[in-house]
């Protein structure tokens, strides 16, 4: 290889270095500029960027704890509510309701809790949970909910408003078994107010191949039993 062609490469070399040189000199100076100008405005950037973040991950991990700590408390209750202690049970499920009440557990709970009072007699409080219970509810949750409160209403003594409970129910039912159902409830509402006429109605009303047929059959013939006389 020829002096003059190794005088050229090297040439040409030290000019692309010295071309690197001046490009790396000009960035910098360009980015010291750029961040004496901008720099807390990049660092508060930066800052709220890391907050946002981290504030999300902890969202995230204290949103799965809360949801696994409710879930142990209803599943607590459930297993008193399976050996016969209410009062247990309401202990979880106050727990569950005071610290998780934006769970979605928490409707169901309510529902449970008032099943708790029921048992226990406390039947206000029980009368309290269902109709807390019920916004938001799926029409088949929302029946089974509404027919709690008839059974309630029935304890409390409130007798005319369970009837206009199973009426309104009666409005929204779907299936015949249902219908049957109700009408075996409000013959039953109507022999709590001492109303043997219109219990007979309800329970006549419900068809021989209905499965509230033969309890239905048991009350017709309770009540058209004529008293025996008294024995001198």
């Amino acid at each position: 290889m020829t002096p003059s062609k190794i005088d050229r490469k090297e040439l040409q070399r030290r000019l692309k270095e010295d071309e690197l040189t001046v490009f790396l000199q000009e960035f910098y100076e360009n980015a010291r500029v750029f961040f004496s100008q901008y720099g807390k405005m990049l660092g508060l950037t930066l800052l709220l960027i890391i907050v946002v973040g981290l504030a999300g991950y902890f969202w995230r991990t204290k949103s799965t704890s809360d949801f696994n700590e409710a879930q142990i408390l209803f599943g607590n209750g459930a297993a008193f509510i399976t050996q016969g202690q209410y009062e247990e049970a309401l202990g979880e499920y106050n727990k569950l309701l005071e610290s998780y009440p934006n769970q979605k557990i928490a409707k169901l709970t309510l529902v449970q809790r008032g099943n708790c009072y029921f048992k226990i007699n406390k039947y206000a409080e029980a009368l309290n949970d269902y109709k807390a219970a019920l916004p938001g509810l799926e029409l088949s949750e929302a029946i089974s909910v509404r027919i709690a409160m008839v059974q309630t209403f029935r304890s409390l003594g409130q007798f005319n408003e369970a009837i206009t409970e199973l009426d309104g129910i009666e409005k929204e039912a779907q299936s015949n078994s249902l219908k049957q159902y109700l009408l075996f409830l409000k013959g039953g509402c109507y022999e709590d107010m001492d109303q043997p006429e219109k219990a007979l109605d309800s329970y006549r009303a419900i068809p021989a191949d209905s499965a509230y047929y033969m309890q239905a059959l048991e009350r017709i013939e309770w009540l058209e039993t004529k008293p025996v006389g008294a024995i001198n």
